[in-house]
């Protein structure tokens, strides 16, 4: 577990965890709520109020699935970012991804193509909106690990 100093342009932020989109399959963005997007040269930062890393994932030292504390999402490399938003007719329109206001994230896929991912976002953001970034792949930072992801034992009897 290395600090990792990252904050963009701007700013130095100290980070505790950092992973990559190596371990995609063992991050859980499902009811994220995404609070800020930045394009710069070169990546996309995205700061969420949290997300959820589960139990297998080498970072998390617990048998369930963790809520981590304030995440930054960084996507490296973009040569795509497309956002749309559906209106109230269900009618598609472009928008700038930084646009995006209260967006929930409810569907985070990625496919591999070549040296490149496809990360496809499904969400709502007063209406449905999709963005797609096509990157070289992806740092996700965090501090601390708060609770128990909001599924554990989600279906168990009590």
């Amino acid at each position: 577990m290395k600090e990792q100093f990252y904050g963009g342009e701007n700013e130095m932020e100290t980070w505790k965890y950092s992973t990559t989109a190596d371990y995609f399959d063992l991050l859980d963005f499902h009811d994220a709520l995404v609070e800020k997007i930045e394009v710069n040269k070169g990546e996309i930062t995205v700061d969420i109020e949290s997300i959820n890393i589960l139990p297998h994932h080498p970072l998390n030292p617990f048998d369930v699935a963790k809520n981590t504390d304030k995440c930054r999402l960084v996507f490296v490399e973009p040569i795509k970012n497309e956002a749309i938003y559906f209106n109230n007719d269900n009618i598609p329109q472009r928008i700038e991804c930084t646009n995006f206001k209260e967006l929930e994230i409810m569907k985070f896929d990625c496919k591999q193509h070549f040296e490149y991912y496809l990360y496809e976002i499904f969400g709502s953001a007063n209406g449905f909106c999709e963005w797609k970034v096509v990157a070289k792949g992806f740092y996700l930072y965090w501090n601390d690990f708060v609770a128990d992801a909001w599924f554990v034992n989600w279906n168990k009897d009590t």
